[in-house]
């Protein structure tokens, strides 16, 4: 009787993800007049890849770390995964937007940024009030 021998895989202690999901290119770049149909494209892709929750905040990011027995603060793999998939939307919505996109102007009207400064403060303040 022939003896067999099986080769265990070795176990690495390195952070491994799992393979990121492909997502496809958008074949119309947002632009100022076409935004229906850049949605229209992008939701069902969000939706068909499990990743929509993450762009209107129904997945939120896991605590950092974690708090083990012995007092010890390792990173929590939770929290790296969703960072992970989290810039993976961001870039792959980011390629989507074309270069017209954007204000074509260098000079920023001060008084419009001070409105969206505190639009973002008041937004940062609701979320510490009333996610507790």
């Amino acid at each position: 009787m022939e003896s067999s021998t099986s080769s265990i895989p070795p176990v690495s202690n390195s952070l491994e993800f799992p393979p990121s999901p492909h997502l496809p290119d958008i074949s119309i770049k947002l632009a100022s007049t076409n935004y229906l149909l850049w949605k229209a494209q992008v939701i069902p892709i969000l939706h068909g890849n499990g990743l929509f929750g993450y762009v209107q905040n129904q997945v939120p990011c896991p605590s950092q770390t974690i708090i083990s027995e012995d007092g010890v603060s390792p990173t929590s793999l939770a929290a790296v995964m969703w960072l992970h998939t989290d810039q993976l939307i961001l870039g792959w919505i980011n390629s989507s937007l074309s270069d017209g996109s954007c204000p074509k102007s260098s000079i920023v009207n001060p008084l419009m940024m001070l409105g969206m400064f505190w639009i973002l403060f008041m937004v940062v303040i609701f979320r510490i009030i009333f996610n507790r």
